[in-house]
């Protein structure tokens, strides 16, 4: 069955080439909607607006589905209840109508204009666009934008020589649009190419009485030109860069949207935060692609961000205004007003406006032109959320330049002898301007000022103090990052002031709402408008980074009572919520050891719904751990000692370990340190060291007796004592540790023995004594409910087959253990099992196994930056 619609004059249906009735005045509308989008979706949200505007009524969605449900059958009569239909799609939480040049005119009428076939394309007119219509609903952005492509392509006919044919055309045109120039300016033209010149004389004159008596404005310049007369075109842009380089992927990705051709005027939002390069960059394509724009350049600079006054949007179109010929007497009063006059100026007009500097989307929106010709960029520090939404803006969020991209522009600033003379210094430099377009500025003026200043005193000035450094009389970095600060709420300056005092990385919600003692959901909205502002960026979804160069300028705003009581509250986000990770994915090791008291006011603790959320957000919060852990008094260091120890941390825990006993005021937190130390320092095969730390410990938790604490420290000390393969002096260290567990009825701490009792039997070659005592721990284990243990006790069983020749047998063992470690998610222990799969495929000469087990134990090693990486690549090899 052949289906066709139209919308080029009264909305129709075709079926099997006979026209069908479409129904009700809302059916038509509704299909109205579906096919002036020529195959993109509608949502619900638009066509209720669209229908009924601000009073829907109660059954408005109903309305729609029994619309949409009578407009299925009608184009598909056999169709069954409820069956979605094949042209009539559900889509985007509303619908789509399947079209395409064959079945409707709209789109094939795009066809013939793109293909230059401007008569071909009119002929397909039958009137107003969705003709009969109701008013409310063809009044709507996309049909006036398909009125206005109609009018384009009569004019583009009209320049292509087909005067004579489109002329009635023209003129009936121009008798719906009296005040529209363009059009009037067409018919002119064409009744001139046609020698109709005393008609042309009197239709100009007639639209210059009309325009003069309902608007108060003269011709503009297209109407003269048409006459012949001297055109003036305005042309405003500041001028471009000499040499612009860089930038090559946004504007690339520019003028695709520009060479695309799509209905409406064409809008750029381009934001970023202060001194990034906005304006350069809208200003240099703004010259790039001004010959596509004949009818005009316009720029108007909005003050959004400075000292003075902001330049209201009524103030701003009312310069436009007379920019494009509109006598300063004659531009009315009140912003609609004005609105209404500077879209009817530039309606069918090719001109192309740079907003500068605006400071939010209400702000630059009513100087956005409403016809499919124009173009407009608008650069502002907000991020233009509203145009992108509401106005179909093509964000371009600008970001630094590479640090490459920031060397040659450093070296077209100051001439690329003096970065050569001296790269170090100029690479330096580039470092402490954080990449910012605007440092580098500053920068050049003062190398152009002092031409004898090396680049390295430039360097030691921005090393000592980079915001200092970086004032100047044409462009002062701190007060440019002052403007944006002052723009924003109190809460979110307060926001901005507290997140100095974070050590840097990335900053995450929590963190922040620590910093200021806000709930998490307040902290949020706080971030947000500061991400609108680029005063700071959000990297990842609910992760945020300063500039360097921000962060300094924020350290200065802040006060040292602010500094203290955030301070606190941030390292105690970070004390308790490492302590939650530590506690859930190492449960076991945590159970007797005392925790911190509990948090202050406005802490915010992070909770996490398993093991691999925990360990990913140790992982991401590692570096900000370190920074903040010498503040804890050793409690910090206890809470990730474990963690440390299974990602191969194994220097960072020296280091960690080594503040903590020189500022632990807790004589438990003390030994723990003394043990943590040892066993980190045996890792690292100093052995004279560990011995000495670990005997200390040992002392220390017999003093306290605390015989959990002495178990662990012998374990540690006969894990040492296999490394050096002293497995007889291992196996006194391992009963001493059995003992205090049976002393304190500690059952997972006797399966946890047997099974490291089984492993040394391992590392000295007696296997059937090894499997004896893993197998028990397997046991003991299972029935303790210990997962880990269990995983831990199977992989040594294993192990132990392996090395008495039965592969298989040891397959079975590692493989439940990985199925363990898996379920509990945990990666470090399931590299280490993997890759004792590996050997035992390797051991059977299936390499093509081995191989893919040892890749899969890679990635995982390569992920948490493992150095045993290193052995299971040297494995694959």
């Amino acid at each position: 069955m052949g289906v066709r619609f139209g919308i080029l004059g009264p909305v129709r249906i075709w079926v099997d080439g006979a026209e069908v009735d479409i129904g009700p005045p809302t059916r038509v509308s509704l299909l109205s909607l579906l096919l002036v989008r020529a195959g993109q979706p509608v949502t619900m949200a638009e066509i209720v607006d669209a229908l009924w505007g601000d009073d829907p009524p109660r059954t408005a969605v109903n309305i729609v589905h029994r619309s949409v449900g009578a407009l299925r059958r009608l184009t598909d009569p056999s169709l069954p209840a409820r069956a979605a239909g094949r042209l009539l799609l559900p889509s985007s939480s509303g619908y789509r109508l399947v079209v395409t040049a064959d079945t409707l005119d709209l789109v094939r009428f795009r066809q013939l204009r793109a293909a230059g076939a401007f008569t071909q394309a009119l002929a397909l007119w039958r009137g107003p666009v969705a003709e009969r219509v109701a008013a409310n609903v063809r009044g709507r952005p996309e049909f006036e934008a398909v009125t206005h492509e109609y009018l384009a392509v009569l004019g583009e006919a009209v320049d292509a020589g087909s005067a004579t044919e489109v002329l009635p055309l023209l003129r009936q045109a121009a008798q719906e649009h009296p005040l529209n120039e363009s059009v009037q300016a067409k018919l002119i033209e064409a009744l001139v190419a046609t020698g109709k010149h005393r008609e042309a004389r009197s239709v100009y004159e007639t639209v210059r009485d009309g325009l003069a008596d309902s608007l108060g404005v003269d011709p503009g310049p297209e109407l003269r030109r048409a006459l012949g007369q001297p055109r003036i075109v305005p042309s405003q842009l500041p001028a471009d860069l000499p040499e612009f380089s860089g930038r090559e992927g946004e504007i690339a990705n520019v003028m695709a949207l520009l060479n695309a051709r799509t209905p409406g005027t064409t809008c750029v939002a381009i934001s970023g935060m202060a001194g990034v390069g906005k304006t350069t960059l809208a200003v240099h394509f703004a010259h790039r692609i001004a010959g596509r724009f004949p009818d005009g350049l316009l720029y108007i600079h909005m003050r959004g961000y400075g000292t003075g006054d902001v330049l209201s949007s009524d103030e701003a179109i009312g310069i436009l205004l007379e920019a494009i010929g509109v006598p300063s007497q004659r531009v009315p009063d009140g912003l609609d007003a004005r609105t209404a006059l500077y879209r009817s100026m530039l309606a069918g007009k090719r001109v192309l406006v740079v907003v500068d500097d605006a400071r939010d989307s209400e702000h630059a929106r009513p100087l956005l032109p409403g016809t499919a010709d124009a173009m407009v960029i608008v650069t502002s520090r907000d991020r233009l959320v509203g145009l992108v939404a509401r106005n179909g803006a093509h964000p371009v969020v600008l970001g630094l330049p590479t640090s490459q991209e920031a060397l040659d522009l450093l070296a077209r600033l100051i001439g690329a002898s003096r970065v050569a003379e001296e790269p170090d210094a100029a690479t330096e430099i580039v470092l402490h301007c954080g990449r910012l377009p605007l440092a580098l500025g500053v920068v050049a003026a003062r190398v152009t000022a002092w031409p004898n200043l090396r680049l390295a005193d430039i360097a030691a000035q921005l090393r000592a103090d980079r915001l200092t450094a970086l004032d100047s009389d044409e462009a002062d970095v701190r007060t440019v990052f002052s403007w944006s600060y002052h723009a924003v709420s109190p809460d979110a300056a307060r926001m901005y002031r507290l997140l100095s005092v974070h050590p840097g990385g990335y900053i995450t919600g929590a963190a922040a709402a620590s910093l200021a003692g806000l709930p998490l959901s307040r902290a949020h909205s706080v971030l947000a408008e500061l991400s609108r502002a680029n005063l700071i960026n959000e990297r990842l979804p609910g992760r945020y980074v300063f500039h360097e160069l921000v962060r300094a300028h924020a350290a200065e705003l802040v006060s040292e009572e602010e500094t203290g009581e955030a301070q606190d509250r941030l390292v105690g986000h970070y004390l308790y919520s490492a302590r939650a990770a530590s506690t859930l994915l190492y449960a076991y090791w945590y159970r007797s050891h005392p925790g911190p008291q509990s948090p202050g006011e406005g802490v915010t603790v992070m909770g996490f719904a398993d093991n691999q959320q925990a360990e990913a957000w140790l992982r991401s919060e590692l570096a900000v751990l370190l920074a903040v852990a010498g503040q804890t008094r050793g409690r910090l260091a206890a809470a990730i000692e474990i963690f440390l120890d299974r990602q191969g941390r194994w220097q960072d825990q020296v280091t960690l370990q080594r503040d903590a006993l020189a500022t632990a005021d807790d004589a438990r937190v003390r030994a723990g340190a003394h043990r943590a130390l040892g066993f980190a320092l045996g890792r690292l095969d100093d052995f004279g060291a560990a011995d000495v730390h670990l005997a200390e410990a040992f002392v220390q938790f017999d003093s306290l007796k605390d015989l959990d604490g002495v178990a662990i420290t012998n374990r540690y000390q006969a894990f040492l004592a296999n490394r050096r393969s002293r497995y007889d002096q291992a196996l006194e260290f391992y009963e001493h540790a059995l003992e205090c567990y049976e002393t304190t009825s500690d059952g997972r701490g006797q399966a946890t023995v047997h099974n490291e009792v089984g492993w040394t039997h391992i590392l000295a070659g007696d296997y059937t004594k090894a499997l004896s005592e893993c197998e028990l721990a397997v046991s003991m284990q299972e029935e303790l409910g210990n997962a880990n243990g269990e995983a831990s006790a199977a992989d040594s069983v294993g192990y132990a087959y392996h090395h008495l020749g039965q592969d298989l047998e040891a397959i079975r063992w590692y493989e439940r253990a990985l199925r363990i470690y898996r379920r509990i998610k945990d990666v470090s222990l399931e590299a280490d099992t993997l890759r004792h799969i590996g050997q035992a495929y390797q051991a059977l000469g299936n390499e093509h196994e081995a191989n893919s087990v040892l890749r899969q134990a890679l990635e995982i090693l390569e992920d948490l930056g493992h150095p045993d990486a290193e052995q299971v690549r040297a494995q694959l090899s």
